[in-house]
């Protein structure tokens, strides 16, 4: 029986030294599942929903922002919506995540005045997120076209 007892031990610990090996724990990342507007941002376009998006963009932003310029109206400064003007302003405006949140949230080109409080910019509150990820779609698909004249300014075709 004594012996019975320490050859069970004598298994049993061979067996947990074997089966840790020495090994080092690998560090796990917990994984944090997409969300839906994840996941739709990720999702690349719809012909039907660039057009979706061109037409919120005509009714809801173009009055102001023709071919992705402002030109001065309603007293604003003249707002260039190219890349290049996408890309320098402060947060820059050029990805899907940060125009939906410039919509939400629209500030001055330097990021430094929030356009809602000065009532510089209209607020978009009676859009779902659905339409305005489609305007942003919009506005990317023609600011990053080859040879885009997007927000490049009336004289130029």
């Amino acid at each position: 029986m004594f012996s019975k007892r320490i050859g069970l031990l004598t298994l049993v610990s061979v067996a947990l030294l074997v089966g840790c090996g020495g090994q080092q724990p690998t560090a796990t990342t917990p994984e944090t599942p997409a969300t839906k507007s994840d996941v739709a941002a990720a999702a690349a376009p719809s012909e039907a929903e660039i057009r979706k998006g061109k037409a919120l963009f005509k009714a809801e932003c173009g009055r102001c922002h023709v071919g992705g310029q402002t030109y001065g109206t309603y007293g604003s400064t003249d707002v260039n919506l190219s890349l290049k003007g996408l890309q320098g302003a402060i947060p820059p405006r050029d990805s899907l995540p940060a125009l939906i949140d410039y919509i939400k949230n629209p500030t001055s080109y330097d990021g430094k005045t929030k356009l809602l409080e000065t009532g510089e910019h209209p607020s978009f509150a009676n859009l779902d997120d659905e339409s305005i990820r489609l305007i942003s779609v919009h506005m990317l698909k023609e600011a990053t076209a080859p040879g885009s004249i997007w927000g490049k300014g009336k004289n130029v075709k």
